[in-house]
């Protein structure tokens, strides 16, 4: 099987402020798809992956502000050592 163009490219690391910052820009643009008041069938589609999206991006940012604030405390309590 032939490896998909993703496994050439180069990520580069970002921090957990940025991941933070990242996520909560998407957040707010899928609030604007989720919330939209036009109801449309075609578009019904769209919401259901949106609020999907929305879930498992809420999910990441908990699990990021926790291991933020973890790294907070480990840090000092390694000062105070």
């Amino acid at each position: 099987m032939a490896k998909s163009y993703k496994y050439s490219r180069s990520r580069k690391p970002i921090s957990l402020k940025d991941a933070k910052l990242r996520l909560t820009d998407c957040i707010k643009e899928l609030e604007v798809v989720i919330l939209d008041g036009d109801y449309d069938p075609k578009e019904i589609h769209t919401k259901i992956q949106a609020t999907y999206a929305m879930s498992n991006a809420l999910s990441r940012y908990s699990k990021l502000v926790e291991l933020t604030t973890l790294e907070q405390r480990i840090s000092e309590l390694e000062d105070r050592l």
